[in-house]
């Protein structure tokens, strides 16, 4: 009886201690699973730190361009080669109150000369004063041309800066400078060919097209056979150098020729025609002029479609020569 009783307390101590081992294994896991999900929860509700993006040197520049706007308040008209504009190149620079805009610096774009016969463009940079105005006025203008001159923000060259991205704050204005071959004169050496491709005649039409324009001194060249057609424009001005020297200021060479044989497109008829055109200074024997021109047109017919079509071209080629000689 007595070691019945030694055994049912050995057995109830030994289930204590059982259940509280047991007790204690699941607290620690159920501790241990409780600060992993705190862990996770702290985790999920952290907010990720924000990346702050510097803006680049480029957006900052555009930044301080917002509302600004560029017009030009002054353009002089044309004016003759080798004479001075009677007024500058005015622009105004106004902010979005439309209010005037100082020490603001304009980057002015222009035809500054020619080499041979292509234009040659420089830049300029002007502050605008206490009303808002830049002021551009051109110090060489022994040329000719029909251009444009263009103002815009001044910027850091270093600065990848596109036309497109300025082009809401750049203005334009025409810059025309006339030949003065109304006053100098000039010879013609510019033939017109079949439409089979053969030389016919000295173009009358341009001749007579640049008489109207004031150009009075002005005639077939001395040496303009057929045989000069296709001869060197060194050679052809030498030839007439020798007869006129430098008395005259110009010569005007080139062709007039087909492109392509007149086409009938139904009820009309279409034809293209190319002037290939060039200037000579008479006095340097420099080449200061050099385009080709073309153009089509219809009619109801052959001939009115070819009259229209050297009409046209008539009228490109004489505007091209008063500002490109």
């Amino acid at each position: 009886m007595k070691k019945r009783k030694l055994f049912i307390k050995s057995l109830l101590f030994t289930s204590i201690i059982c259940f509280t081992l047991i007790s204690c294994a699941t607290t620690n896991q159920e501790q241990t699973k409780s600060t992993d999900i705190t862990k996770v929860e702290e985790e999920i509700s952290a907010e990720p730190e924000e990346i702050i993006v510097e803006p680049t040197a480029e957006e900052l520049f555009l930044e301080k361009l917002s509302g600004i706007s560029l017009k030009f308040s002054n353009v002089p008209g044309k004016i003759k080669k080798g004479k001075e504009f009677k007024s500058s190149f005015d622009v105004v620079v106004t902010n979005a109150d439309e209010a005037p805009v100082s020490d603001f610096n304009v980057c002015f774009t222009y035809p500054a000369k020619k080499s041979g016969s292509q234009l040659v463009f420089e830049t300029t940079t002007i502050t605008t004063n206490s009303d808002g105005i830049a002021s551009f006025m051109p110090s060489d203008t022994a040329f000719s041309t029909k251009s444009k001159i263009s103002a815009l923000p001044a910027y850091d060259p270093e600065l990848n800066i596109t036309e497109e991205q300025l082009a809401t704050f750049t203005a334009e204005a025409d810059f025309l400078i006339e030949s003065d071959i109304t006053t100098r004169g000039a010879i013609m050496f510019v033939f017109e060919f079949t439409e089979s491709g053969k030389p016919s005649k000295n173009s009358y039409d341009i001749l007579s097209a640049l008489r109207k324009k004031g150009v009075y001194q002005i005639g077939n060249a001395p040496i303009s056979d057929t045989e000069y057609i296709n001869a060197s424009k060194a050679k052809i001005y030498k030839e007439n150098y020798e007869y006129v020297g430098s008395e005259i200021g110009y010569l005007i060479g080139g062709t007039i020729k087909f492109v392509c044989p007149v086409e009938k497109i139904e009820d009309e008829y279409k034809a293209t025609l190319c002037a290939d055109i060039y200037g000579i200074d008479m006095k340097t024997g420099e080449v200061i002029y050099e385009n080709k021109h073309e153009t089509s047109a219809t009619g109801a017919n052959w001939n009115t479609a070819v009259t229209n079509c050297k009409a046209n071209l008539t009228k490109i080629v004489t505007d091209a020569i008063m500002f490109g000689l």
